[in-house]
């Protein structure tokens, strides 16, 4: 019986830090502090090789272009984008517990719900793998079950704790009701 404990949560816990790496190696080194888009850099290494490897099998610049544009609509030119581009579990706090981006650093922000999301994922997970049964379809179906709650609690707890912090905007029309109707 111990032994399935110590399992579980050793489990829990290399699955959770499993999760917060990608999730901070995809989404959260992405932005900087204000939640803009960071510029890519194009001098890294692997990149170097592929742009010599892409010269050596097309050749040089000229006939590079001309076998890439053969049979193509010419590109339009990208515009730039200095738009926020919220990610979808941010702008589910933002909307339901009216989150102010201008109150919190943006990079704290994802970090907080980035290791909310990677504990719920490890929770989840770890609950399905200590399931007596090898059925793959109950398995799904007990996931399924337990991904939404659990989603739905921890957006609460973190809700909740954004409210106490003072990190949420306050609507001045709901207040403005609340005290005509007092009166």
């Amino acid at each position: 019986m111990m032994e399935m404990v110590f399992s579980s949560l050793i489990e829990f816990i290399l699955t959770t830090l499993l999760v917060y790496l990608f999730y901070y190696l995809f989404m959260i080194n992405r932005y900087d502090q204000n939640g803009k888009l960071k510029k890519k850099k194009k001098n890294n290494f692997f990149t170097k090789i592929f742009e010599k490897i892409k010269v050596f099998l097309l050749g040089p610049k000229d006939e590079k272009e001309e076998i890439l544009t053969r049979g193509r609509k010419p590109r339009r030119p990208k515009q730039e984008q200095d738009d926020i581009k919220i990610p979808t579990e941010v702008e589910i706090l933002i909307i339901k517990y009216s989150i102010d981006l201008s109150k919190i650093n943006y990079k704290k922000l994802l970090k907080i719900v980035g290791w909310t999301c990677s504990i719920d994922i490890g929770l989840i997970i770890t609950i399905i793998s200590c399931t007596p049964t090898d059925n793959i379809y109950l398995k799904l179906l007990i996931g399924g079950a337990l991904a939404i709650p659990t989603i739905l609690i921890s957006y609460s707890v973190l809700g909740k704790y954004f409210k106490k912090k003072g990190l949420v905007v306050k609507n001045e029309k709901r207040n403005a009701t609340n005290k005509r109707n007092r009166k």
